[in-house]
């Protein structure tokens, strides 16, 4: 016979109190996850934490979050489809002779050309890539590293969430599909927000802090990179077709009327949003496969594979145990009639809530996978969350960032430290709020 515990009938815990007990366990489960083993460690963990609620706290299972998963699956494929044919180091070395022909612009150039890049790939595995490049440039031209560095990996982050290429943003979006959001109208706010705060932060880089030249003991003659410099036309043309690709999922979502529809049983029936991205991106891994001769192992042990399988299950495990955890009808009850109605009076507490979970969980698309349902389930407009979603980028204040520690290695003068983005990191996100909310009253939406 199978065991089963009740705990608010055996011990009589309270029913607010037991849903801060779940919530901590959900937070242990992420946080332990992320320490033991990465964004794979997190899914796991939460599954595990999965098993707690359902036989320990009686809680009817919720639904898996399958779509989003199935859509970080095909970008994980396209994208290291791309990466294995070498249409990566083409793109990087484009944009590092872009980079290097304006050096004194540097902190403006770098951060446009990563976020351009990143926009379109829809990784921020890209800027990795870039910052050697950025950093020789920058000291070449006797300015600071640091400021490029840190507008360049802070942007990285910026461009992440308007890409629909990005797990993250793919999650986003598939959530906020429910809600009557759709692709064109998260960009309309998202696109633009993240633009102007780049442009704004690039400036603030440029003025803010010391402006001392780098000193001659200082100086280091960095090793040049050993960039591809030679790309085969199918290469050339396999990155065409992936960014042509981005276009259609792109022109898709901006203009909904476009996509096909069916009359089925005398229903109209239209193409899900989250359908065409697959779509899409199956389609850039197909004409690259067709056009480059490539080990399927190549395609698997890519680094933009293997990030989007562990944000697959990065997904899978909070999304998974939040829609458990956020859908009991006790805690759907607590949800909207308690502290729903709290944070309706006090609604900025929604950013401050999603900027402290971003801090201590660093990954974009852990943090969106826990945090989405939550607001949600709050009954804050879907909206308010999109012109807020830069919040989602505080992961700067705890140096864990592959692109934050690798900038930091790279500053041969040693003034790029792990603490040189927290300023810079929460002058771009208030702005990116200012911004965001902004234009959601200049669109009235």
């Amino acid at each position: 016979m199978l065991l089963k515990i009740n705990i608010t009938r055996e011990l009589g815990v309270p029913k607010l109190l037991l849903f801060i007990i779940e919530i901590m366990i959900m937070i242990l489960a992420v946080l332990l996850g992320l320490r033991t083993a990465g964004a794979l460690g997190c899914g796991i963990f939460a599954i595990v934490a999965q098993l707690i609620m359902i036989f320990g706290f009686q809680i009817p299972p919720g639904s898996a979050p399958v779509t989003a998963v199935l859509i970080i699956l095909s970008i994980g494929i396209a994208g290291g489809t791309l990466q294995a044919t070498g249409g990566i180091d083409y793109l990087v070395y484009i944009a590092s002779k872009i980079i290097e022909r304006f050096p004194k612009s540097i902190i403006f150039i770098a951060p446009m050309i990563v976020f351009v890049f990143v926009f379109g790939i829809g990784t921020a595995n890209i800027a990795l890539s870039l910052e050697p490049i950025i950093a020789k440039t920058a000291q070449k031209a006797n300015i600071q590293p640091k400021k490029a560095l840190t507008a360049s990996v802070l942007t990285a982050n910026l461009a992440l969430l308007c890409s629909p290429a990005a797990s993250a943003t793919a999650y986003i979006i598939s959530v906020l599909a429910g809600y009557d959001i759709s692709m064109g109208k998260y960009l309309s706010i998202v696109l633009p927000t993240a633009m102007m705060s780049m442009l704004l932060l690039s400036v603030f880089c440029t003025f803010v802090g010391k402006n001392n030249p780098i000193p001659s003991q200082k100086l280091v003659e960095l090793p040049e990179e050993t960039l591809p410099s030679e790309f085969s036309k199918n290469v050339k043309f396999g990155v065409l077709a992936f960014l042509i690709c981005v276009l259609g999922i792109l022109t898709f979502g901006i203009f909904p009327h476009l996509m096909p529809s069916f009359n089925v049983n005398g229903k109209t029936v239209n193409v899900e949003m989250t359908d065409i991205v697959q779509f899409f991106m199956y389609l850039s891994a197909a004409i690259n496969l067709l056009l480059s001769k490539i080990n399927t192992s190549d395609i698997l042990t890519s680094h933009i594979s293997q990030s989007a399988f562990g944000a697959l299950f990065a997904v899978l495990g909070p999304g998974w145990l939040g829609a458990t955890i956020f859908n009991a009808p006790n805690n759907l009850k607590i949800l909207k009639n308690d502290i729903g109605q709290a944070i309706s009076s006090v609604p900025w507490l929604v950013i401050v809530l999603v900027s402290v979970v971003a801090m201590i969980v660093i990954s974009q698309t852990a943090t969106a996978s826990i945090m989405v349902p939550i607001v949600m389930s709050l009954g804050i407009p879907p909206i308010y969350f999109v012109a807020m979603v830069q919040t989602l980028n505080v992961n700067f204040v705890i140096p864990a960032q592959p692109t934050l520690l690798f900038a930091v290695e790279l500053d041969e003068t040693g003034r790029t430290r792990p603490t040189s983005f927290i300023i810079p990191g929460f002058f771009v996100i208030i702005t990116s709020v200012v911004i965001g909310f902004t234009l959601k009253l200049l669109l009235g939406y």
